[in-house]
């Protein structure tokens, strides 16, 4: 499985910060008021939306989710797109040894890993902001998988509340939607490559798709994929009591001081991809 780095680093956070991956939790927020209505806004979506998304499993746990994407290669493997940081043990920082694709969770229909592209994200890296900018990556699969695909689309007039997510849901087992979550701005974290949302997800949910009807008509495009969530030093929150949190009666997101956050798909990432294709269809033409 191949590691090598993309340069996308542009901007430095003066304040520790700390990064919730999908091997703990991300966030599920609310207005913080459970007596108006359920503090979770993940579904089953209805449509074909999710048949282009599936989970990665590696060494023995479903690590995070992905999605088939369509692009120029006619021929060759099946790719996926996921956040990077799936892929390590979060403990040892280590490349997991072993993963599969299971198209639509399908336990299975698993498909083995063929090629990983180039990435710069590093496990331990104290500044949390580059490693959230750096956590996205492409995966070629061993055989394509018989099911939807979606597009990767630039995000550039995204309406504040009309983002979707969509990611496993560890407490369902299975692949839900959230709809109508909002993006923000934040003083603390500064990043243009970095998409502020509330979209509720928890374990197993990084690496799903970002999608806004709004900006591709409808088209369910990828604008962005979800890491995880930025807290920063001295919030009133920690990993324990975020938890307990989300899982009673939902919390207000606070873009100055926990959010969660997606890698946008910009232009660094779309020659991300044509790169690993021409890598690809060059030295591996005979994989189908």
């Amino acid at each position: 499985m191949g590691r090598h780095g993309l340069g996308m680093i542009k901007h430095f956070c003066s304040f520790i910060l700390l990064v919730f991956s999908a091997a703990t939790q991300s966030a599920i927020f609310g207005d913080g008021d459970p007596s108006n209505g359920i503090e979770d806004q993940r579904h089953l979506p209805a449509g074909q939306l999710l048949k282009a998304v599936g989970t990665i499993f590696c060494d023995g746990g479903l690590r995070g989710t992905a999605t088939h994407i369509n692009t120029s290669l006619e021929e060759g493997p099946g790719i996926i797109l996921t956040a990077a940081h799936v892929l390590f043990d979060k403990d040892t920082g280590l490349g997991f040894k072993h993963c599969t694709y299971r198209p639509e969770n399908r336990r299975l229909s698993g498909i083995d890993f063929f090629a990983v592209s180039e990435h710069q994200y590093k496990p331990f890296s104290s500044n949390k902001i580059q490693q959230s900018e750096s956590d996205i990556v492409f995966v070629a699969l061993s055989k394509k998988p018989y099911q939807a695909s979606l597009k990767l689309a630039i995000a550039k007039n995204i309406r504040r509340n009309d983002l979707q997510l969509a990611g496993y849901n560890a407490d369902r087992q299975e692949i839900s939607l959230t709809s109508h979550c909002e993006s923000f701005s934040s003083q603390a974290f500064i990043s243009q490559q970095l998409l502020l949302h509330n979209c509720d997800a928890l374990g197993g949910a990084s690496g799903g798709p970002i999608i806004s009807p709004a900006e591709v008509g409808n088209s369910k495009n990828i604008v962005a994929v979800h890491g995880g969530t930025l807290l920063s030093d001295g919030a009133p929150l920690n990993d324990g009591s975020l938890h307990k949190v989300d899982q009673a009666a939902g919390a207000k997101a606070n873009p100055n001081q926990w959010i969660n956050q997606a890698r946008k798909i910009d232009g660094a990432i779309l020659n991300q991809l044509q790169q690993f294709l021409a890598y690809l269809a060059k030295d591996f033409p005979s994989q189908k």
